[in-house]
């Protein structure tokens, strides 16, 4: 693990722990704030200014670009990205036809409960007017 730890990113870490266990002190007015954050403030200047001239190491696949073994790998690499993005556009699209069919079938018992309802309110209407007839007749 420590291997792969450059001396830019260690110093960078240390100096930003430094940063924020100096503001910590700070903010809770703890002694040795100021220090802290002087120190850890001037590494993070110092690790700034080295980083400018550090130089860049460009990552290397293979000795040889037209290795065979490297393209394959490549080519079995790039074939599982598709694979798992076609997968996940087919859930997309799956979840999408399903809302769809959630939306139509909402859009159905929303009209039924409306047809249901107009029925009701027609019914009721009826049953008014009947009522309002017998009880004209009783009184007459």
């Amino acid at each position: 693990m420590l291997k792969n730890l450059s001396t830019t990113n260690m110093l960078y870490g240390i100096g930003a722990a430094i940063v924020i266990l100096g503001a910590l002190f700070k903010i809770q007015h703890w002694e040795g704030g100021s220090l802290l954050l002087t120190i850890g403030m001037i590494t993070e200047a110092v690790v700034f200014a080295y980083s400018a001239f550090d130089k860049k190491q460009d990552k290397i696949i293979s000795s040889d670009p037209y290795d065979p073994s490297a393209i394959i790998k490549a080519q079995k690499e790039y074939v599982e990205t598709i694979e798992q993005a076609t997968k996940n556009i087919s859930l997309i699209n799956k979840n999408h036809k399903e809302q769809l069919r959630l939306t139509i079938n909402s859009n159905k018992a929303y009209k039924k409960i409306n047809t249901e309802a107009k029925s009701l309110a027609n019914n009721t209407y009826s049953i008014g007017k009947t009522y309002y007839s017998i009880l004209k007749a009783m009184k007459g």
